[in-house]
């Protein structure tokens, strides 16, 4: 199931950001469908197979289910947003399987994946070092559900007035979103984003893949969040600076 999920994300890249065809977004939508069942049903199977004592194999069994339902659940929830809130803009791009330029998206996915098929291939390690493993994989999970939900309150907070792509202009109904998840912190969706990106690999423990989705994640917020505060400032003025100074931003290091 992980090749043909690597030939699912790889193929997501052949399909143009703009179309909007009903047959393009059905089959995609039957693919992800198809990726969310397999993972919830076979992660029920294994965690069945742990509560009758089958630990080694249910374990073992475990990451690519559960790595398949985070990733997917993330996909079907911001297409569903733009489906109920922005209805106009829906193409393939709302259902962010391709978000960043030049396959990026679809390499990391596949890279972890990859990551994850070569650790199956080394020895079976002592057991104190699986049991930190489980630990690691049952964090990650929590974690990645936290972030995911964090990430969708955030969106369905914001209704209209959030988009995938930065708005560059004004819009007449556009108004400063400062209630629910907005209290907690300035950026929410992209903290959620954050947390749920780097929470499927502790899932997986991929050392490696979740190093480098920490840095490639924080680097990509880091050069967004400044720009979209400057934007925010001349759209909303004092309104936002005073909502600025009360509310941090959420991923550390960026802004306050």
């Amino acid at each position: 199931i992980a090749g043909v999920a690597a030939l699912f994300f790889a193929g997501s890249n052949l399909v143009p950001s703009e179309a909007d065809s009903v047959a393009v977004l059905s089959a995609s939508c039957a693919g992800m469908g198809f990726f969310l069942g397999f993972g919830a049903g076979a992660a029920v199977e294994a965690f069945l197979a742990l509560s009758i004592g089958r630990g080694d194999d249910a374990w073992a069994a475990l990451p690519i289910p559960l790595f398949l339902v985070l990733v997917m659940l993330f996909h079907v929830v911001e297409f569903a947003f733009v489906v109920f809130h922005h209805p106009q803009d829906l193409t393939f791009r709302s259902l962010m399987l391709t978000p960043v330029p030049a396959g990026g998206y679809s390499i990391a996915m596949i890279a972890a994946l990859a990551e994850n098929f070569l650790e199956a291939q080394l020895p079976v390690m002592p057991a104190p070092v699986m049991a930190v493993r489980h630990g690691i994989l049952v964090v990650g999970l929590v974690l990645g559900l936290l972030g995911w939900a964090l990430r969708a309150l955030a969106l369905f907070t914001a209704q209209s007035n959030f988009t995938h792509l930065v708005a560059h202009r004004k819009q007449a109904n556009h108004v400063l979103v400062t209630e629910g998840v907005y209290k907690l912190c300035r950026h929410p969706g992209y903290l959620g984003w954050f947390v749920w990106s780097v929470s499927t690999q502790l899932v997986l423990a991929n050392p490696f893949c979740f190093a480098a989705y920490f840095a490639v994640s924080w680097k990509f917020f880091a050069d967004r969040i400044p720009g979209e505060e400057e934007l925010l400032v001349d759209f909303f003025g004092e309104q936002y600076l005073a909502y600025a100074s009360r509310v941090p931003c959420g991923i550390p290091g960026i802004s306050r």
